[in-house]
């Protein structure tokens, strides 16, 4: 007989989480979730399903009070939607798959699932599209990856990038100041549509920084240019994935970006990554720099499905093209 349970004590929910099973992705440990539930405080609602042999299934769940609505945890909203990828489910058998989602409260939104097509609950739908970059497919070689873009757009990203790497250029690595600069950066140029507009964001990922610092895994890029800082790009290298999460720009260099691109590509292939993650969003830089594309999919119960229509993308937020 299967029972369910809830669980809402936060020590309880870290050894739930902890016994995911995850860990491949940097984002679904849970000392970098709890860098974002500090500041957001969503009421921990992990849904637990046990039967005879212990544990079959566990749900991560936070509830949102302001949408009485359930969501990964630690429920981190951006544009009043979960922001960070790849979270786990948990099943013991695939048969249980069905039993658990069923688990879920009646108003429930799960994003950016990363799954095997062939187990994927029957209703689950696509979300967004990851975008990767495997160096072992190119055998570690940029001229392999450059093979990818036909002579002319190759010719043209890389004039347009030493344009701008003059000799007064440098590279700088995990400058603390540096991520009060990307913030400003960003919020100057997107305004309310920036990532940083909610304080409890930009508090949250100040607390990854000093996390992932502390565990060596921080890779806080920042490029200046005559003694100015052009841009500053957030990333972290854990096991075997160089993931670049979000940046700023200063708007005094156009396409800057490009150059920030093609440096987070050229350390990822010389260090061996397995794979380079530049997350979901479907900008047009992306398909236009032929990275690999990765369904990511999302489950929503039915009483959730008409408040939450497609949105429209905006090709300008990080617009890397």
């Amino acid at each position: 007989m299967i029972k369910t349970r809830t669980v809402t004590d936060l020590d309880e929910c870290r050894v739930l989480w902890n016994s995911l099973g995850g860990g491949r992705n940097v984002s679904d440990l849970w000392e970098f979730r709890l860098c974002f539930h500090r500041h957001f405080k969503n009421e921990p609602c992990f849904r637990v399903l046990e039967d005879g042999g212990g544990v079959l299934g566990i749900l991560p769940l936070c509830r949102l009070e302001a949408q009485d609505m359930f969501v990964f945890f630690p429920g981190e909203i951006w544009q009043g939607k979960t922001w960070l990828e790849r979270t786990p489910l948990y099943w013991r058998d695939r048969e249980a798959l069905p039993e658990l989602l069923e688990a879920c409260p009646p108003r429930t939104y799960l994003r950016y699932i990363e799954a095997d097509e062939n187990t994927l609950p029957a209703d689950a739908e696509l979300d967004e599209i990851g975008y990767l970059l495997h160096p072992p497919d190119l055998h570690f070689s940029m001229d392999e990856y450059y093979r990818r873009f036909s002579w002319k757009k190759l010719k043209a990203i890389k004039k347009e990038i030493s344009s701008l790497l003059v000799p007064e250029s440098s590279w700088h690595v995990n400058r603390p100041g540096d991520y009060e600069v990307m913030v400003q950066m960003n919020r100057e140029r997107f305004g309310h549509q920036s990532y940083f507009h909610d304080a409890r964001f930009k508090e949250g990922f100040r607390d990854v920084v000093a996390w992932l610092n502390q565990r060596g895994w921080l890779r806080m890029v920042s490029l200046e240019i005559r003694g100015e800082i052009a841009a500053v790009d957030l990333g972290a290298v854990y096991n075997g994935t160089y993931v670049v999460f979000l940046g700023g720009t200063h708007a005094g260099f156009p396409g800057v970006a490009k150059v920030m691109n093609m440096h987070h590509i050229e350390f990822a292939v010389g260090q061996g990554f397995a794979r380079v993650d530049f997350l979901c969003g479907d900008f047009y830089w992306k398909k236009l720099w032929h990275l690999d594309p990765q369904p990511l999919w999302k489950f929503m119960s039915p009483a959730l499905r008409t408040e939450f229509q497609p949105k429209e993308e905006l090709t300008e937020v990080m617009d890397y093209g």
